[in-house]
């Protein structure tokens, strides 16, 4: 059976694009009202044909549908048995329901009902009692009206009857069928076509088509194949105007547009909604991209008022040193030598506290106004950055009516998220815990001796650079006094203090190097742990786009079979 097949290919094309659509929906996150829309059309879409078969009793209606569907599912009664109006529908399991004392559904499982269903009603000669019941319930409904008249009696005055409740609007759906074609003569058949196409437009207001068949012959033709009998029934014809004016007719056609255009309002509003995060994606990744790049610069920032505090350092450790060389040329006088030689134990540990603690109170006064510094700037950049996010990341509202939902609602989530993390990081008591992780072990982050002791080694730097000063000192005084020689130790006055120079500078730089190193790899740290934070909402961003990529490339693919 070929019945409606244009319009069932079409239907079954537009069927999978809604599927495909429903699919795109859901991994859109799109909401359950659009759902709901999807679903809705997919079952308007399947709402199947629904054929009427009127006519007077023993006219030929069952007879008339098992030839139009190939197949004996209408009982063909010797008596007019058919007292009931009949819908048959699919059914999985063949079952009859009683709707009414004038209405029976039976559910058959045969194919063709999924996709049409047949209401055959009693004859128009003993219908009037349930005229109403077909004619509210069915005809609006109806894709077809088929009229049976049996050619032996085509003039019965019961089927004008029933078609006076008919109102005129559905009359466009009417046909006339005039059963047994292959009992009368050619000349026959067109006068009795003539006469009910007069009578229909006398009668109704309108020129019903009318068709003659032999609905016998017809269905023997399609279980057997017989191609002569199929020309004898004169069946082509009638098949042809169900398949153009039902199958492809305005109705089905326009209900088939209605759909198509509301799956393309759907897949539009989708596209928009998937342009729109996809759009908020790349303005992410590109303020994103922007904060990485205010933090290089700050990096470099950080480093460099790194620099510019180991040079005060630096400058400390010299002044140091060239207070501890004035203190040794007055000690390596001629007097001083001799002096040198007889307490040589006590003016070598005054020299070496007095280096020591200028040293070390130079250095920590440095280090702490450096430090200071430095603490003051990372505190104004967890503002800079927490000020920098309320301005590029949580400005969501103007997109919302255009955006998923869901989408939005994830980001803001993360943003808040990310928002409460630096306003956690920005408190002293979070900045100072993740200073002291990073720069050292104590509380106070660098600030008392201990501390500069653990970084750089100050107290044993100083003491370092001293001992072998001195050593010297007294060495070489104490060799030439053996002889007798203090003149020759005063010459060795110059190699001295450039011995001492030599060792504190070693000292200096092995100090500033120290701090360097640990100071570099803080700040490093640092700036890693602070570009961490936004982590969840670069991953959020890249999982989205991974997502909502492919689903515009769907979309644009359904467009072809959608709009």
């Amino acid at each position: 059976m070929n019945l409606g097949a244009d319009y069932l290919e079409k239907r079954a094309a537009l069927q999978t694009a809604l599927v495909a659509l429903a699919d795109l929906a859901r991994a859109s996150k799109a909401g359950e009202s659009t759902l709901a829309t999807l679903v809705s059309l997919g079952q308007q879409l399947h709402e199947p044909f629904l054929f009427v078969v009127a006519g007077e009793v023993k006219a030929g209606k069952s007879s008339l549908l098992n030839a139009i569907f190939g197949q004996e599912f209408c009982r063909v009664d010797v008596l007019p048995a058919t007292d009931r109006i009949y819908l048959f529908k699919y059914g999985e399991t063949a079952q009859n329901i009683d709707i009414n004392t004038h209405l029976a559904e039976l559910h058959r499982p045969i194919e063709f009902l999924r996709d049409f269903n047949i209401v055959d009603t009693p004859g128009t000669n003993s219908i009037i009692a349930e005229h109403q019941e077909v004619t509210e319930r069915f005809v609006p409904l109806a894709d077809l009206i088929l009229f049976v008249f049996t050619v032996t009696n085509p003039w019965g005055a019961s089927a004008w009857e029933f078609m006076r409740f008919i109102q005129q609007k559905w009359l466009k759906k009417v046909a006339f069928v005039v059963q047994q074609a292959d009992l009368r003569s050619p000349e026959d058949l067109e006068r009795i076509e003539n006469h009910l196409r007069q009578t229909s437009l006398q009668k109704l207001g309108v020129e019903c088509p009318v068709f003659s068949v032999s609905a016998k012959l017809a269905l023997e033709a399609r279980q057997t194949g017989d191609q002569e009998k199929w020309q004898a029934s004169h069946f082509q014809k009638l098949e042809d105007f169900i398949n153009h004016s039902v199958a492809g007719g305005e109705l089905r056609q326009e209900k088939l547009h209605s759909i198509r255009r509301t799956a393309g309002v759907v897949l539009c509003d989708l596209q928009e909604k998937t342009r729109n995060a996809l759009a908020i994606i790349e303005g992410d990744f590109v303020r994103l991209t922007e904060l990485k790049t205010i933090l290089a610069q700050r990096q470099e920032q950080s480093q460099r008022q790194i620099g510019g505090f180991l040079r005060t350092v630096e400058q400390a450790c010299d002044k140091c040193r060239i207070r501890g060389e004035e203190v040794l040329k007055e000690r390596l006088t001629l007097m001083g030598t001799l002096k040198l030689m007889i307490n040589k134990g006590e003016w070598q540990q005054d020299f070496q506290k007095r280096v020591e603690s200028d040293l070390q109170e130079a250095v920590q006064r440095e280090i702490t106004r450096g430090l200071d510094l430095l603490e003051g700037d990372l505190k104004s950049l967890w503002q800079s950055l927490h000020e920098s996010l309320q301005r590029g990341f949580t400005g969501d509202g103007a997109e919302r009516l255009q955006t998923a939902r869901i989408f939005l609602d994830q980001r803001a989530e993360v943003v808040r998220k990310l928002d409460l993390t630096l306003l956690e990081q920005m408190s002293d008591r979070k900045i100072e815990t993740q200073l002291k992780n990073l720069f050292g072990e104590t509380a106070a982050w660098l600030r008392i001796p201990g501390a500069v002791a653990a970084v750089g080694g100050v107290a044993t730097v100083v003491a370092a650079l001293t001992h072998v000063a001195i050593l010297d000192v007294t060495g070489t005084v104490a060799a030439v006094g053996a002889v007798g020689g203090t003149v020759v130790a005063i010459f060795k006055r110059g190699q001295i203090l450039r011995e001492y120079a030599g060792q504190m500078t070693q000292k200096r730089d092995a100090l500033v190097s120290a701090l360097h190193e640990q100071l570099k790899h803080a700040i490093s740290l640092f700036y890693q742990d602070l570009a961490s934070t936004f982590a969840p909402l670069e991953d959020f961003c890249n999982a989205e786009k991974a997502r909502f990529e492919p689903l515009l490339d769907q979309a644009k693919d359904l467009e072809t079979k959608l709009l």
